[in-house]
């Protein structure tokens, strides 16, 4: 991790190894970047540049509020932007049990088992098309796949809760959630494109699960461009906190971020 910091602006990152798994270089995030003046942010922009050179970096990113001084900044130093997010949640799911009304008949959420790894995968990789790689468009679908794709090891190995969403026996969509005790961090939910009709029955489903067990409050990071998504939790009651812009940045070597 790679801290700096002068009396008007800090910034923070971290390299990206799962990046790095899909691209077959260097990579890393900047997680937090704030600036109230020009020639501080510059500055630290300059010192991460050179840590970027020293550790062979060829892709960097992060989410950043949509201050003008720090797209101003961020531009000025190479940064191009890629994609938005918006952050959301809402705080009174122990309320929400007239969505319990939108939860059709046949489809089960399940607790995902070993087998269902692969279909769990596959639906990643095909029927989810929003992010900050897929928006980037400097970057290969294929690769923007794969790394969801691979997204689902990664969780597992940080003990999220994985779900299966099946309806007579084949996996049509998953939820996968991090636990924060009365509060939840959705992290990834969807069906298959096949299926789509049944994605706010699965949201309804998911949002049972957790005020059945006393979650307070849930919130979740949706692509902006999702127009579909943004609807859907609209009709959830969801709040709109705050938008983020990704800035992404590519050196010489970045060959295989090549548009499809």
């Amino acid at each position: 991790m790679l801290r700096l910091e002068n009396n008007h602006a800090a910034l923070e990152c971290r390299r990206t190894p799962w990046d790095e798994r899909v691209f077959g270089f260097p990579c890393a995030e900047i997680t937090r970047f704030i600036v109230s003046q020009e020639a501080a942010g510059l500055d630290l922009l300059g010192q991460f540049e050179s840590w970027a050179q020293a550790q062979n970096l060829q892709f960097a990113y992060g989410r950043f509020e949509p201050t003008r001084l720090l797209k101003q900044v961020m531009h000025q130093s190479g940064f191009y932007f890629a994609e938005s997010s918006y952050r959301i949640r809402h705080h009174k799911l122990q309320s929400s049990v007239s969505f319990d009304r939108l939860i059709r008949a046949g489809p089960l959420l399940e607790t995902a088992t070993k087998e269902d790894h692969e279909a769990l995968r596959t639906i990643l990789a095909t029927d989810f098309k929003y992010g900050r790689m897929h928006e980037d468009p400097w970057i290969a679908q294929a690769l923007a796949a794969l790394r969801y794709r691979n997204w689902l090891s990664d969780l597992l190995v940080q003990q999220h809760e994985v779900y299966s969403y099946r309806l007579k026996g084949e996996v049509i969509g998953l939820h996968i959630q991090r636990d924060e005790g009365e509060r939840v961090d959705l992290v990834l939910t969807g069906t298959k494109r096949s299926h789509a009709l049944l994605a706010v029955s699965l949201w309804a489903d998911a949002l049972r699960l957790n005020r059945l067990r006393g979650v307070r409050e849930a919130h979740t990071l949706i692509s902006a461009a999702n127009i579909p998504i943004i609807n859907l939790y609209r009709r959830f009651e969801f709040q709109f906190e705050e938008i983020l812009l990704g800035f992404h940045k590519h050196w010489p070597k970045f060959q295989r971020g090549k548009p499809d």
